[in-house]
C-alpha cells in the first residue's frame, strides 16, 4: 500500500509498489520537499499501485504515470506498453488548451492568449516536447521578451504561461511548472492611478457636450455613466436594460460570460448606485433593444470609446497622462475623498484586493492638512 513518511532530509518520502503481469513486484520511492506535491503523488500512487494489482492498466494510465515519472519507460513496458511515452510537443498542447480556455475567459483575454503562445513558439520552436523546458530555458525567454517589451507587458505574458504550464502539470504532462519557479520581475516604480481634478473634468464633459453627434450620438451618456458608476469599459458597453433598477437607483453589473459576451474583470457581480442625473438621462435613450448603449447586441467596439476620448481629450487641452480610465481613476478617488468607507468603495469599484483600492487613498493631495490638528492641543 502506497505510503507517505518524513524525511530528515529530503522532507516527505512516498514508497509504493508496482505489480506486473508476470507475478514480480517492484518497490520504489521518490522524494518531495513539498508536502502538497507528495499528496498529489501519493493519490496517483494509489492509483497505479490498484490497477497494476488488478491488471487493469490502460495505455492512457500508462501515459500519464509515465509522464509524472513514476514509472521508467522499462516499466512501462513490463506493464503492456506498446512504445514509449511521451508527452505532447509545445504546438500540440498551445493549440488544445488555447482553445479550451476560449470558452473559460473573458473574450478580450482569448484574444491576447493567443499571442503570448505564439511568442513562446517562436523562441522555442512548435516541435520541442512540452516536458523539456526547464527553468533555465524559461529564464532565457524572458530575457529574449525584455528585449523587445517592457517589464509590465513580459510579466502579463509570463502570467498567461505560467497557467499554460499549470494546465500541463494538472494533466500530467510535466512535474512542475518552469514559470513558476522564476522570481518575479521587479518593476521600477509603483504605478499610480490618474484622477482628474474638478477643473478637468469640467471642461472635459463641456467638450463632450459640444459633440453628443459622437458614439452613435451617446456620447454623452456614455462618458457619464463611465464617470457616476466607475464601471470598466467592457461593463459599460455590455450593460443590459434589465439591470437598471430606476426606482431604486441602482445598476447591476453582472458577471456573464457567454459566447461573444464578457466577463468583469475579477468574476464578480456588484450593484452600484444611480445618481439622480444619471438616472434621468439614461431614461431619455430610446430602447432598442437588449443593452443599453446599442440593441440586440452593443453598437460600439471598445477601442472606438477609447480613441473618441482621446480625440475630446485633446479639443478640452487636457494632458497625454489623462486615460479613458482616468474616469474611473476619479470615480474612485471622490468616493473616498468623500469620506466613504474604503470598503465600501471596494465593493463599488468591484476590485477583488483590498489593496488595489487603498492604492486610491493619495492619488488627489487633500486640502486639509491633518497636521494642523496637533496645534491645537498647544491651546
Amino acid at each position: 500500500m502506497a505510503r507517505l513518511y518524513r524525511h530528515k532530509r529530503h522532507g516527505w518520502q512516498l514508497v509504493f509498489e508496482v505489480y506486473f503481469p508476470d507475478g514480480s513486484r517492484k518497490r520504489k520511492s521518490k522524494f518531495f520537499s513539498n508536502k502538497v506535491k507528495a499528496e498529489r503523488f501519493l493519490a496517483l500512487a494509489e492509483e497505479l499501485e490498484q490497477k497494476s494489482y488488478q491488471g487493469l492498466v490502460s495505455q492512457e494510465d500508462l501515459k500519464k504515470w509515465s509522464n509524472w515519472r513514476l514509472l521508467s519507460t522499462e516499466e512501462v513496458r513490463l506493464l503492456g506498453g506498446k512504445e514509449p511515452i511521451e508527452a505532447p510537443s509545445l504546438g500540440e498542447f498551445a493549440a488544445k488548451w488555447l482553445e479550451e480556455r476560449k470558452y473559460k475567459v473573458r473574450k478580450s483575454t482569448s484574444l491576447i492568449e493567443p499571442v503570448h503562445i505564439k511568442n513562446l513558439l517562436s523562441f522555442f520552436g512548435s516541435d520541442r516536447p512540452l516536458n523539456s523546458i526547464t527553468k533555465e530555458d524559461m529564464e532565457n525567454y524572458r530575457i529574449w521578451r525584455l528585449k523587445s517589451v517592457t517589464p509590465s507587458t513580459c510579466s502579463r505574458e509570463m502570467t498567461t504561461i505560467a497557467l499554460f504550464f499549470d494546465r500541463a502539470a494538472e494533466l500530467g504532462f510535466i512535474d512542475e511548472n518552469p514559470a513558476r519557479k522564476l522570481k518575479p520581475l521587479r518593476e521600477r516604480k509603483e504605478r499610480q492611478p490618474r484622477a482628474m481634478t474638478r477643473e478637468e473634468l469640467k471642461r472635459f464633459f463641456e467638450v463632450v457636450k459640444q459633440n453628443r453627434h459622437l458614439l452613435h450620438g451617446m456620447a454623452y451618456e456614455i462618458f457619464l455613466t463611465y464617470y457616476l458608476t466607475g464601471m470598466r469599459r467592457q461593463e459599460l458597453l455590455y450593460l443590459e436594460w434589465e439591470d437598471l433598477d430606476f426606482e431604486r437607483r441602482k445598476i447591476k453589473i453582472q458577471a456573464k460570460i457567454e459566447k461573444d459576451g464578457f466577463i468583469t474583470k475579477t468574476g464578480y457581480a456588484r450593484e452600484v448606485g444611480m445618481s439622480k442625473t444619471l438616472a434621468e438621462v439614461l431614461s431619455k435613450l430610446p430602447r432598442k433593444g437588449r443593452y443599453v448603449f446599442g440593441g440586440d447586441t452593443p453598437l460600439i467596439h471598445p477601442h472606438v470609446i477609447t480613441d473618441t476620448f482621446r480625440m475630446l481629450r485633446k479639443k478640452a487641452g487636457l494632458p497625454p497622462s489623462i486615460t479613458l480610465h482616468s474616469l474611473r481613476h476619479t470615480y474612485i478617488t471622490y468616493l473616498m475623498e468623500k469620506g466613504i468607507n474604503p470598503k465600501r468603495v471596494q465593493e463599488l469599484a468591484g476590485h477583488k484586493s483590498f489593496a488595489t483600492t487603498w492604492r486610491y487613498a493619495h492619488a488627489l493631495p487633500s486640502d486639509k492638512i491633518e497636521e494642523d490638528m496637533l496645534e491645537e492641543e498647544l491651546g
